[in-house]
């Protein structure tokens, strides 16, 4: 079972236009591309996911983590005491860890 720290950095916020036009203008970060409601932006070595967060949701800031089994890896983290707080589809799941962090975990196709 491994984990491999995916070079992407997701960012709810509660105006995805804003603040991607923020973090461009502002701060220089690089459009990659749109997909759906999710806006890619580049700094460095490090891809930024920009998404606005559900209604009434904490606005939070999560890393991403691939795995070549979405199954081993949440009987592990489950294991360990992470809870599943979202499942977005058979390979793509969010947790928590006992220490309060939040991360996507998914499967690579």
């Amino acid at each position: 079972m491994k984990f491999e720290f995916s070079p992407y950095i997701a960012v709810q916020v509660k105006d995805n236009d804003k603040a991607v036009d923020f973090y461009q203008r502002v701060l220089g970060m690089n459009f990659i591309e749109q997909k759906g409601n999710d806006t890619y932006l580049k700094s460095g070595p490090i891809n930024f996911c920009f998404e606005n967060a559900p209604e009434g949701a904490h606005k939070a800031v999560f890393f991403e983590f691939k795995t070549d089994s979405i199954n081993e890896a949440r009987e592990l983290l489950e294991k360990e005491g992470c809870k599943v707080s979202e499942v977005y589809g058979e390979k793509s799941m969010m947790f928590f860890d006992p220490y309060g962090m939040r991360f996507h975990v998914w499967e690579e196709s």
